[in-house]
């Protein structure tokens, strides 16, 4: 699988040159030395020990696709295991879940369209949660370990959560409990995309190569698994067992809870961590000192600033310091320059260094350590995570229990509130494009309740409507909705990477409008008159458009974050981002239900049949009208500048490199996790 994003953060470069083999590099990591002081680094190997000894024995395994490139960053067994856990976590464990909700909420618990309307929204709501389990992780450390322990729980919970949705009584009281378990078990499967991406980012801050592929090598395992789950969901909810998906996904899930317990991931104690972060910002202090000290420039590779230059007054802003040095470059999630580290810190000596450091406290007879310097330079994000998980929660609460109304201010409350407060815990200029992904998702109002309700009623229900399978609508649109995907990832390498940001959200707002209209025409039975099938005209509609428009959109979101992110946020900031976004989509899809309970309003269940004469009102405004506000907030927060320009943390592009850009390989990286993004596309949607 060709990778999309090899050209992410230079797309104006040339072609880098070929790289060496796993035994050419490792002959040339024998000859240099072993020591390591915090004066002068010993550059990191570009290779992974393991990979190296895998090539020395078996030398064909150089030649496997994605695998032999993945294998030079994580290990041969480390790059297996994220794919697996990506395969049977965010690939058939959250799939299946996508897949079988409408059948659990419509037919197994026989809730009305308006209903499923609402309770949906929680799927995407357990995405959106994911920055603040990354703040906590890296400020406590469970048992010696950052990631570890924390995903190993997440597993065993988040099987438990999906198996008890599958196992309620088939009556409508359960909706509620259900919608409940399905936010909780997508909450826990979003903890371990982001762990597991924050483990893999900071190794590829070292190995900057094996990036691309080993971006690509996840997404084809999660690609393969989004392909199975189709298969496998449709048929069974046409057999009216649509909990069986369900038990799929908890077992899928169960099972990698393996990966954590036996550390295949590889990952390293905390107190090893830290002190390899203090010894690289120890070494650039000393670096700058020598350098200022005689009134020259700062050292190459020392890019000194404030992790919040808005906050600073003008004569602040640009101080080098040997605290400034340390504090831009020591923190975990920092895309530190790390090929200055040797990975095998001697243990024993981190453990004395770091046994009374000031920089860590221990509780729980050692069980749990709190990373005090890491929380203190990041504490703005992390009480923006906090602020966001309560939003969440109460947005959860009121979309369950409350009234229309309630929801409604409700979810006028937190936009305002998160929106706000962006602004206080990050730049200007990172606040304004998080701001933007936030809006760009909401102003495209979901439909699901409506839409899904429409194409698969029942001849009984609705005559003349489509009368959509299972099979059909999950399986054969979810197949052809990914491929599509894949095609709008494709459209931006090679047609709008050179362009600017405003033309890209022009193009898929135009899309998305397009897309719109072929919905309407079904609706309205036009597409009858001129002899195109129901199917033919879904497949050319917002089902396949909406997914290439998502992908083409968030390619260069992610690029624009690899520039502007202060160094030491960028991987918060990339969180909050993604779990921003899915918010937006979240809440998008509860306006769409205000829409529906409170203007037109939709009949999808009764003895007389049901009634969507209204669906084309709530299209034409939802889809279209509101959508086209996108275009003029693009021109408002977006930068004035093209997707390939460097991009500075005050938003001032020029036309060379991007001195804040992390490697290609971290915004590969950063481009499909964040993505968060972990909404996993729906057939219909506008997806959630």
């Amino acid at each position: 699988m060709a990778d999309p994003h090899d050209n992410d953060d230079d797309v104006c470069e040339e072609e880098a040159p070929r790289r060496p083999s796993l035994l050419d590099v490792r002959e040339e990591d024998a000859t240099k030395s072993c020591a390591l002081r915090t004066d002068s680094p010993r550059a990191f190997p570009a290779v992974h020990p393991d990979a190296a000894a895998l090539a020395a024995r078996h030398p064909w395994t150089e030649h496997i696709p994605l695998f032999s490139a993945s294998s030079r960053g994580l290990g041969p067994k480390g790059a297996i295991a994220l794919g697996l856990c990506y395969f049977l976590n965010k690939g058939l464990g959250s799939y299946l879940v996508n897949y079988a909700r409408y059948a659990m909420f419509r037919n197994r618990y026989g809730v009305d369209g308006t209903r499923y309307q609402r309770l949906s929204t929680l799927y995407t709501m357990g995405w959106s949660v994911k920055a603040f389990s990354a703040s906590v992780s890296d400020t406590f450390a469970l048992f010696g370990y950052t990631k570890r322990w924390y995903s190993a729980g997440s597993c065993v919970l988040g099987a438990a959560f999906v198996l008890a949705f599958g196992l309620l009584p088939a009556k409508e009281a359960s909706a509620n409990t259900g919608a409940g378990f399905m936010f909780l078990t997508n909450f826990c499967m979003a903890n371990i995309d982001i762990l597991s991406e924050g483990h893999y980012s900071r190794i590829l801050s070292k190995r900057p190569a094996a990036g691309p592929a080993l971006v690509s090598w996840i997404w084809v395992f999660i690609f393969s698994a989004s392909l199975i789950s189709a298969v496998i969901q449709g048929p069974v909810s046409d057999q009216h067992n649509p909990q069986v998906g369900l038990f799929i996904s908890a077992g899928a899930q169960v099972v990698t809870v393996v990966f954590f317990i036996f550390n295949w991931y590889g990952e390293r104690l905390n107190k090893i961590e830290r002190y390899e972060d203090f010894r690289v910002a120890e070494a650039a202090r000393k670096a700058l000192l020598s350098s200022t000290s005689y009134g020259s420039e700062p050292a190459v590779g020392v890019d000194v600033k404030n992790l919040h230059p808005e906050l600073s007054s003008d004569a602040e802003r640009n101080i080098p310091t040997a605290d400034a040095a340390v504090e831009a470059l020591s923190d975990e999630l920092v895309a530190v320059r790390a090929a200055d580290v040797d990975e095998e810190s001697d243990e024993d000596e981190a453990l004395r260094a770091f046994s009374s450091s000031p920089y860590m406290s221990t509780f729980c007879c050692g069980a749990v350590e709190v990373n005090k310097e890491v929380f203190f330079r990041n504490w703005r994000l992390f009480v923006y995570s906090a602020i966001m998980v309560s939003c969440v929660v109460v947005q959860c609460l009121v979309t369950v229990f409350g009234n229309s109304h309630d929801l409604g201010w409700s979810s006028l409350a937190v936009a305002v509130t998160c929106c706000s407060v962006a602004f206080w815990a990050c730049t200007f200029v990172a606040a304004k494009a998080i701001v933007f992904v936030f809006l760009d998702m909401l102003l495209y109002l979901q439909l699901p309740g409506v839409m899904d309700s429409f194409y698969m009623a029942t001849e009984k229900c609705y005559p003349e409507g489509p009368h959509f399978s299972y099979t059909f609508y999950n399986t054969i649109g979810s197949i052809i909705s990914n491929f599509a995907g894949i095609a709008g990832v494709t459209a931006f390498t090679y047609v709008f990477s050179k362009h600017s940001y405003y033309l890209v959200f022009i193009v898929t707002t135009v899309l998305k409008v397009v897309g719109s209209i072929f919905d309407i025409i079904i609706v309205e039975r036009w597409n009858l008159y001129i002899g195109i099938p129901d199917h033919a005209m879904y497949i050319m509609g917002d089902s396949i458009v909406f997914q290439v428009c998502k992908e083409l959109a968030w390619m260069p979101v992610v690029l624009l974050f690899s520039r502007i992110c202060p160094r030491g946020s960028e991987s918060m900031i990339y969180a909050l981002a993604a779990g921003f976004s899915n918010m937006g989509q979240s809440m998008s899809s509860t306006i769409g239900s205000l829409f529906i309970e409170l203007v037109w309003p939709v009949k999808t269940t009764g003895v007389n049949g049901c009634d969507f004469h209204n669906v084309q009102m709530l299209l034409l405004v939802a889809h279209i009208l509101i959508t086209l506000a996108v275009i003029p907030l693009s021109f408002l927060l977006l930068p004035r500048a093209r997707i390939c320009d460097a991009i500075d943390v005050d938003g001032h592009a020029s036309r060379q490199p991007p001195k804040e850009a992390g490697t290609s390989g971290e915004a590969s990286a950063r481009s499909r996790d964040d993505e968060g993004r972990a909404e996993q596309p729906r057939p219909d949607e506008r997806r959630a």
